[in-house]
């Protein structure tokens, strides 16, 4: 273990041999620790510093790879070493705490946990939804970070990344991460929110007034049965129904009964149960998909389309590719799937059905006291209010 006065000149001219040889800095006062100098026979230059840890056990702390960290960087890293141990800390038993601290993919384990055991659990869509955000957005870019590393910069750096193609995913992805890093909090693996001063990075979204008018419905409704099977169906039930995407494209025929004409939704936004009505011209729509063996097929509108992606429960996921496809052919531009459901919503304005039904209809959660001590389910009021939607698109439509 020869002693040498380190400089970077002294430094530099050190060779390697056939055995790793250690240098140590013979500059060194007592308490400031041996600083040291490994050299391998390959030449790889590595700094450490070591001293005499509990019960006087010589400990060796690894500081750096020279020349990545400079000599004048070691020694100063040296000294901030040995200033911990001059406390009675010991660096190396912080060294390993640190080598074993949860990562970003224990946090997202440790999330699923959290979602599991909530008392109103999440829609099985917003679950999808999180789920493929983690795995193309988050996982890829701060998944093998550990959680107490990550710095508002990495969050940032993510969230722009997403927010130069599609600024209200960006929001959404903000949203999630918030909470995500609650459950860290949490579980004492930091103590502050490392977004706590991060704004959305696609700024604040207006809402959403777009619906169809009369018209619209009679021009867009002809495309409907141009497209395959799933889309049309699923986008005139969006209109006849008023009820969310996802949970269309999730029927299940199991929930269907149609001797008493009800959609019985088990898996919905707000956690609730949500007795839907069958209007005639919704039931003629089901019965025509009605497969002769029910009893094989779980899905309403099956697909194995995206498997490969995640789609394993065989079912539609989107009428995205489709609604393109209708508004280029149509001429009716930038609508949603959700605007059907808005443009229901207003037709039943429309039509003076009352306000507490149409809410009722469209499922939104009742707050207040109105949610807790009305436990009514005015299943009637709702059957009559989309029995007169549909009689409403079908004067529109000019349907006889």
């Amino acid at each position: 273990m020869p002693k040498i006065t380190f400089s970077p000149m002294t430094i530099k001219n050190l060779k390697p041999t056939d055995k790793s040889i250690e240098y140590f800095d013979n500059s060194r006062e007592h308490g400031e620790g041996a600083f040291g100098l490994r050299i391998s026979p390959k030449n790889k230059r590595t700094w450490f510093v070591m001293y005499k840890g509990h019960n006087s056990k010589i400990m060796r702390y690894t500081l750096g790879v020279y020349p990545a960290l400079s000599l004048k960087d070691a020694r100063k890293k040296a000294g901030d070493v040995m200033a911990e141990v001059n406390k009675g800390n010991d660096p190396m038993s912080s060294k390993q705490t640190k080598k074993t601290a949860p990562t970003m993919i224990d946090l997202w384990a440790e999330y699923k946990n959290e979602r599991a055991r909530m008392k109103q659990p999440k829609a099985a869509s917003t679950i999808i939804e999180e789920d493929r955000r983690w795995k193309n957005n988050i996982c890829p870019t701060i998944g093998q970070l550990k959680v107490q590393d990550i710095e508002p910069r990495n969050i940032t750096d993510l969230l722009n990344i997403v927010a130069t193609k599609t600024p209200v995913s960006a929001n959404r992805l903000y949203a999630l991460l918030r909470v995500v890093f609650k459950v860290a909090i949490q579980q004492g693996w930091i103590q502050i929110h490392p977004m706590q001063w991060l704004n959305k990075p696609g700024g604040s979204e207006p809402p959403r007034k777009r619906y169809l008018s009369d018209e619209e419905i009679k021009t867009l409704w002809p495309y409907f049965d141009k497209l395959r099977s799933n889309p049309r169906d699923i986008l005139k039930l969006g209109l006849l129904t008023a009820q969310r995407p996802g949970e269309i494209m999730s029927m299940r025929w199991r929930d269907i009964e149609f001797k008493n004409d009800i959609w019985r939704q088990n898996n919905t936004k707000n956690g609730s149960t949500n007795l839907v009505p069958l209007s005639p011209q919704v039931k003629s729509i089901l019965l025509a998909r009605k497969p002769k063996d029910i009893g094989t097929i779980e899905w309403v509108f099956p697909s194995n389309y995206n498997w490969c992606k995640g789609a394993v429960d065989g079912r539609a996921k989107s009428t995205k590719d489709a609604r393109k496809d209708l508004q280029e052919i149509s001429g009716v531009k930038d609508w949603t799937a959700h605007d059907l459901r808005r443009t229901a919503r207003t037709i039943m304005s429309r039509l003076q059905i009352k306000q507490h039904v149409r809410e009722r209809v469209l499922n939104h959660a009742q707050g207040g006291m109105l949610g807790v001590y009305d436990q009514y389910d005015y299943f009637q009021e709702k059957a009559d209010a989309l029995n007169k939607l549909a009689e409403e698109i079908d004067r529109i439509l000019s349907t006889p």
